[in-house]
């Protein structure tokens, strides 16, 4: 993360005058001076990110901290030239800040997908090659968001660039906050105002309507909320209005004596350190309950430099700190990839004692050659300065060097997996292996490759192709969003798939039959959400997808549905759903027949794409009994008979784990198609290949398409 240097408001003389200072009417940003308690808070905020990182395995609150500061900072620069009447040129502030910012986060990005390259399994790639892309265009949180990444986990399994998601957050708000602050500054001068009065009004309506998005996503769903830039506005939005009430602030706690700016330092420092340990920031933050490192942050810089031998700023502006505070930009980037890669080369999920002190002090130097050799001679290159389309050719620059390498490598990558599926049919039958009749391609290469491919396992869902539109498009926003259904014509019949991404997966032997029978296919899944209406089974954001989708159906009925009416877990005990017995009879009653899947397997003790690259497909440590994972009978066997029985519409019970562990044992490859995309999901391209043995199911019940 970077920001401005580490001073803010304007030079001596230019913002208010000393007069008006000492009468009590300061305002605007504080009078522009170095500050080297808040240079060496930033480093201690690295630091923090740094050492719960590899040590505690936690999250720290630093990064907040960075955001709080990197607003501080910017604000005060662009406030100070408002307040003198001066024009702010944001494309000028935006090439020189990201002339800097992407010039290192190239060479970090390069630099770890080779390291990716020589220690990360091939399932990685996919994920990681979007990954640099999405942290170049500074767009990585949402990419992020969009995969449901969870920032807790950390493990070799973890991407090397998860991290470029606050620097993305950064960077959007680095956009958008200097057209906020001049457009607010056209308004102010319009109307004859001053800019800073303006300036604080604005941040905060900003920053009010950022925070109650913040806790109510969070309280909603928190792992989302931790990478959504909207969630994470308010707290730039407190930094900015520190800067702007900063001279008030620092009267009035010059007026109460230096004992208490010592207190307030100390207890800011204090708390800061102690958030990560107290706090389970990875799982509450950004609610409110961030506000608790900006608190620490904003007393640390209230309180100033005290000049007092032993006070929290006199520790903050000593060498080292002040070292950190040089090389933090680059720390924040260096650490993350080292530690990654190291783990997962390493095939651990924790750093020990001795390689992590190791690992913090190789990032550490290479933090300061990345420092010393890029970012400094970048950052202060008076040619790319003199003008503001070569400090955007430079940054751009930047971004073409680090993107072409990522962008090459996806397309090799997918024209590897085109070729792959080209000859599948004869290759890599799947399922079609275990039918009695089966009989392989005379042409069929025994060394084929198993598909999907490692590289591309991770994008081996099942999906509908279109947004869903016309009559049979949800009324709820929240389900119209996510609602995608397959080509077709609006009077053709519809089969609604309901569910977890679990059944999203069960849905790619659906497909290809449905298609060829003329009928239409309807996701309506969300992620973690069996279908169980009428339940808290799985909070309460579950609960209003369930309900949601409860009252579609009924408003509009479909032909049919496909949900599991089987739960899979952890413990592991097959179960029945809970509420499923009332969802049969809502969906029976109003004519809608179901096809009743039982829960697919979930593998506890087994990844099974990195077992199948370690180990290959024919070791023991790659299988688990089903026995271990199902119920000997299916438990909803009874409910499903009477539901059939007793409702006007068929209820026709399907059940694919002979095609998932034949004879009684999950295997990771069957007919050179890997069965699972991870440990809890059938990979889309085996699902697909199930087609014909649901099709038999489906003849033996006497449910015609």
């Amino acid at each position: 993360m970077s920001g401005a240097a580490a001073s803010t408001g304007p030079p001596p003389g230019t913002g208010p005058s000393a007069a008006a200072a000492g009468a009590g009417v300061a305002s605007g940003p504080a009078p522009r001076r170095f500050r080297p308690e808040l240079h060496g808070l930033r480093g201690a905020a690295i630091g923090l990110v740094v050492v719960y990182h590899v040590f505690i395995g936690r999250v720290s609150g630093g990064v907040d901290v960075f955001l709080f500061i990197s607003a501080f900072l910017l604000t005060g620069t662009i406030a100070a030239r408002l307040e003198r009447g001066d024009r702010v040129h944001v494309a000028t502030l935006l090439a020189r800040t990201f002339k800097r910012l992407l010039a290192p986060a190239a060479v970090v990005v390069l630099a770890t997908l080779a390291g990716a390259l020589l220690w990360m399994p091939p399932s990685t790639w996919t994920n990681l090659l979007d990954d640099a892309v999405g942290s170049l265009l500074h767009v990585q949180n949402w990419v992020l968001i969009d995969r449901s990444v969870d920032y807790a986990a950390h493990d070799s399994g973890t991407s090397p660039l998860q991290h470029f998601w606050s620097l993305s957050v950064q960077g959007q708000i680095f956009v958008l906050w200097p057209l906020l602050m001049a457009g607010t500054g056209l308004v102010a001068r319009a109307l004859g105002r001053r800019p800073h009065r303006a300036l604080v009004l604005m941040f905060a309506v900003v920053g009010a309507a950022s925070f109650a998005w913040s806790v109510w996503s969070t309280a909603v769903d928190q792992p989302v909320a931790y990478f959504d830039t909207a969630a994470r506005a308010w707290e730039f939005a407190a930094g900015s209005l520190l800067a702007l009430l900063m001279p008030r602030l620092e009267q009035a706690m010059a007026a109460r004596g230096i004992v208490l700016r010592v207190l307030a330092g100390w207890l800011g420092l204090a708390g800061l350190i102690s958030c990560g340990i107290i706090l389970d920031v990875d799982g509450v933050f950004p609610g409110w309950i961030a506000a608790w490192p900006l608190a620490c942050a904003a007393l640390i810089l209230v309180a100033g430099c005290t000049g007092v031998r032993g006070s929290a700023d006199a520790l903050l502006s000593t060498r080292p700190a002040a070292f950190l505070g040089d090389v933090a930009y680059a720390l924040y980037l260096v650490h993350w990839p080292l530690l990654v890669l190291w783990l997962s080369g390493r095939g651990r999920e924790s750093a020990g004692l001795l390689d992590g002190a190791v690992l913090i002090v190789l990032s550490l130097v290479l933090a300061h050659l990345l420092t010393k050799l890029v970012d400094t001679p970048v950052r202060r290159w008076p040619w790319a300065d003199a003008h503001p389309a070569r400090a955007g050719a430079v940054a751009a620059l930047a971004l073409v060097t680090g993107l072409a390498p990522a962008v090459g490598a996806q397309q090799v990558l997918e024209h590897r997996r085109a070729e792959a599926e080209a000859r599948a049919s004869r290759d890599n039958p799947g399922a079609r292996v275990l039918a009695e009749d089966y009989t392989p391609h005379p042409e069929a290469d025994p060394d084929a490759p198993v598909l999907p491919a490692p590289e591309n396992a991770a994008r081996d869902w099942v999906f509908a192709p279109e947004p869903c539109e016309g009559d049979r498009a949800p009324r709820d926003p929240g389900l119209r969003e996510s609602c995608t259904i397959t080509p077709g014509d609006e009077d053709d019949p519809v089969i609604v798939v309901v569910g977890s991404s679990r059944m999203e997966q069960h849905a790619g032997a659906i497909i290809p039959l449905a298609e060829q029978n003329g009928w239409r296919v309807m996701m309506l899944w969300q992620k973690s959400c069996p279908y169980s209406p009428g339940t808290e089974n799985r909070g309460p954001e579950c609960a209003a997808h369930n309900d949601a989708v409860a009252a579609y159906l009924e408003q509009t009925p479909p032909d049919a549905v496909a949900t599991t009416t089987t739960l899979v877990t952890y413990d592991p005990e097959e179960r029945v759903s809970p509420g499923i017995e009332d969802g049969l009879s809502r969906l029976t009653e109003r004519g809608i027949a179901v096809l009743a899947f039982r829960d697919q397997p979930r593998l506890v003790d087994v990844q099974p794409t990195e077992c199948l690259e370690e180990h290959g497909a024919d070791s023991p440590l790659c299988t688990v009994p089903a026995a271990d994972i199902f119920a000997p009978q299916r438990p909803d066997a009874e409910l499903l008979a009477r539901a059939d029985a007793e409702g006007p519409a068929p209820v026709v019970p399907v059940d694919m784990t002979p095609l998932y562990c034949p004879e009684g044992t999950c295997r990771p490859v069957i007919g050179n198609v890997a069965v699972y995309l991870d440990e809890d999901h059938i990979s889309g391209t085996y699902a697909r290949s199930t087609s014909g043995a649901l099709q038999d199911q489906l003849d033996a019940a006497g449910w015609r398409w």
